[in-house]
């Protein structure tokens, strides 16, 4: 049985998942600058790979990609490909492979359901794919480092700090005041959107997923922390449907 290669290129990190049918048979998560080894050691590994998909958000690796992946037949995730939900955004594509897959993985997974998918990365996207298939479109803001350095780079006295959850929107100290306004106001934001697509939209299914999405609290609104392979298997089903012979 043939293997599909699955990589999801992000701003930081790179994942690359190995699947036979609708199995994971192995992955890796590596940064930016060390994913060379493994993809080579996985290409050895399994020979029966024959094309593989891949999600590049920062659009930088294709030449390397094409050079280490020239045996096989590699297809780029875009709004050119077929895709399996309509979509109203303009220009289409301006549409980001990351958000593609994962609405193709709200289709596969919650066919026929109005769904709101919260990507939290490097910057926290919101989108609505509703009952009928359409993507209606979304929002993009700043994520948690993001906001970290704006702050920093910035203002003149705010130090750069790592991500420290808060216990109280209100403090008494530069630094916990500046972790309380990076917590506290990304909470907000969600809860507001969250709420504002609840006021339109009946029955709706709200998607928690990305790398920052264990910040939240997990009793959050009722939503549905996806897990860590959601985007993986938009891009497999993404490839599904542009190989079907």
């Amino acid at each position: 049985m043939s293997m599909q290669l699955i990589i999801d290129i992000g701003n930081t990190m790179i994942k690359s998942y190995v699947f036979e049918s609708d199995k994971i048979v192995v992955s890796d998560i590596d940064s930016n600058d060390n994913w060379h080894s493994f993809l080579e050691k996985i290409l050895i590994s399994y020979p029966q790979i024959q094309i593989a998909i891949v999600s590049d958000v920062k659009k930088s690796f294709s030449d390397e990609l094409n050079k280490l992946l020239h045996q096989i037949n590699v297809i780029y995730c875009s709004a050119d490909l077929k895709l399996p939900f309509q979509t109203f955004y303009k220009p289409r594509i301006q549409l980001g492979s990351d958000r593609i897959a994962l609405l193709a993985s709200c289709c596969l997974h919650y066919p026929n359901k109005d769904v709101l998918i919260i990507d939290l990365g490097s910057c926290i996207t919101y989108d609505w794919i509703d009952s009928k298939g359409i993507h209606q479109g979304g929002s993009i803001s700043p994520g948690f480092t993001m906001r970290y350095k704006s702050m920093n780079d910035y203002s003149g006295t705010l130090p750069l700090l790592d991500f420290e959850r808060s216990k109280n929107p209100v403090e008494n100290s530069t630094k916990k005041a500046m972790h309380s306004g990076v917590y506290y106001g990304i909470l907000n934001e969600i809860e507001g959107i969250i709420r504002w697509h609840h006021n339109k939209i009946d029955n709706l299914t709200v998607i928690l997923t990305g790398g920052d999405a264990e910040r939240l609290p997990k009793s959050f609104k009722n939503s549905i922390f996806a897990h860590s392979n959601f985007l993986a298997k938009g891009l497999k089903y993404i490839l599904a449907i542009n190989t079907i012979s």
